[in-house]
């Protein structure tokens, strides 16, 4: 994707963008991607002006209460119904539609924000709710919440980008481990099982933790103790474990243990030791 010079979103209530042009290949690139990275959207991301619209008008909807005034959602359909024009006013920037889709608004839509019907129905009781709350909430709790946004979208892109570095990371550790990681050393393993193993004296426990494939031919993740793994000659799959190596970064083995050696404070063991 070329860089732009437009900004993604145009404001609402505030006076400037507050999405900078190429905001995301900004955000990209200081996580520690390539600025061109191909980063899937994170799905609460707005895709267009529309989806924007549409979510900036639920986020309003579910503001009530102290912040916006309305403490009910009878209460925001009434001042709903009392600020739309009549049928047959004519009101400086009304398309036309903002009386019948105040009437459209369902009690679920003023209650939790939630709006319904096709996306060019949405769109348009979206903006028939922002031009409402234009006129009836104060200006500064409206940029408040427009700037929330921004940053919660920010937040998404910044986000779905480090889940790639870290995935990017996985993949590299897999192919081509390295011999050394946060104070973890790789093991010569001589077990045919063993495809990597690492060792390190775990809290005082010296310990060694590999990726091996058990009896069914799948990859398993497991830390064992340095006496453990000697006395089964290192043969993970009769040795007792230790500790299991879980991560919430990915699916995998690898994912398993490069989580498990950058989260345990350990302390080198000379190579003289294994």
């Amino acid at each position: 994707m070329l860089p732009t010079a437009e900004p993604p979103f145009e404001p609402i209530f505030v006076e400037e963008p507050l999405l900078i042009p190429n905001y995301k290949e900004t955000i990209i690139s200081k996580v520690g991607l390539p600025f061109y990275a191909d980063v899937d959207r994170p799905d609460d991301v707005p895709a267009d002006e529309r989806e924007r619209t549409i979510d900036l008008a639920e986020r309003t909807l579910r503001a009530g209460g102290v912040r916006t005034g309305f403490g009910h959602h009878e209460e925001v359909r009434t001042s709903m119904e009392t600020w739309a024009p009549d049928a047959d006013e004519e009101r400086n920037g009304d398309p036309g539609y903002w009386r019948s889709h105040v009437l459209l608004l369902s009690p679920r839509a003023l209650n939790f924000g939630q709006l319904d019907g096709e996306p060019e129905e949405k769109h348009k009781k979206a903006k028939t709710v922002l031009a409402w709350a234009g006129d009836c909430i104060d200006t500064d709790v409206l940029q408040e919440i427009e700037r929330s946004q921004a940053e919660d979208i920010k937040q998404a892109w910044r986000d779905a980008a480090e889940a790639e570095l870290t995935q990017r990371e996985i993949e590299q550790f897999a192919d081509d481990p390295p011999g050394e990681l946060d104070g973890w050393r790789r093991l010569d393993a001589d077990h045919d099982a063993v495809a990597v193993a690492y060792i390190a004296d775990n809290h005082g426990t010296p310990s060694v933790a590999a990726v091996f494939e058990d009896a069914a031919g799948e990859l398993k993740a497991l830390e064992f103790t340095l006496a453990e793994w000697r006395e089964n000659d290192g043969n993970p799959r009769d040795a007792r474990p230790n500790r299991y190596c879980v991560t919430t970064d990915s699916d995998g083995a690898y994912a398993c243990l490069r989580s498990h050696l950058l989260t345990f404070e350990v302390e080198p063991m000379e190579r003289l030791e294994v």
